[in-house]
């Protein structure tokens, strides 16, 4: 089930991936030509942290078990 010991990691991993992933568009944006917006990059970001939490959840219900969040 969520626990608090199950969330805390993954709460950690989804905020690990927005700041990333924001951090990465805003400061490699302008180097590729893209405008660096930053609503936009806290969108993309968003979206990536979100992915992040399903691909968690995904994993413990295919994995092998090994790495279980949310048991």
């Amino acid at each position: 089930m969520l626990t608090k010991e199950n969330l805390t990691p993954l709460a950690e991993r989804c905020i690990a991936t927005f700041a990333q992933a924001f951090l990465g568009i805003v400061a490699a944006g302008p180097m590729v030509g893209m405008d660096a917006d930053v609503w936009k990059a806290g969108a993309a970001a968003g979206v990536a942290a979100v992915l992040s939490v399903v691909k968690s959840y995904v994993a413990t219900k295919k994995g092998d078990g090994s790495t279980d969040l949310l048991k």
